[in-house]
């Protein structure tokens, strides 16, 4: 498990809580914030401001609150997510030893 169970439950209210606040579309309101999360990120790091870090934490949760708009397990999403970057890095660190 990814996520522990209270992280978990929290997401799920954080998310309730999200959708009623913006009713209509909800997953085109959450990628809109996202993407102006990103924005903030980068500049926030450019800067060198340590709350770049929070914003990059509220990303994750607006991120989650997406994989739960669609109805999904955010551990299993996580785990397949886990797999595919060990595997796609793994594969990337061979090819530079060999160069």
């Amino acid at each position: 498990m990814a996520l522990t169970k209270n992280a978990l439950l929290k997401l799920k209210k954080i998310h309730n809580l999200s959708s009623f606040v913006n009713s209509g579309n909800h997953r085109k309101k959450l990628l809109h914030l996202a993407k102006q999360h990103i924005i903030e990120i980068e500049y926030l790091y450019e800067k060198k401001d340590p709350h770049a870090d929070i914003e990059t934490g509220d990303l994750a949760v607006l991120c989650f609150e997406i994989i739960l708009e669609s109805n999904k397990n955010p551990d299993q999403v996580l785990e397949k997510c886990f797999l595919r970057y060990e595997k796609k890095l793994s594969e990337l660190a061979r090819q530079l030893k060999v160069q």
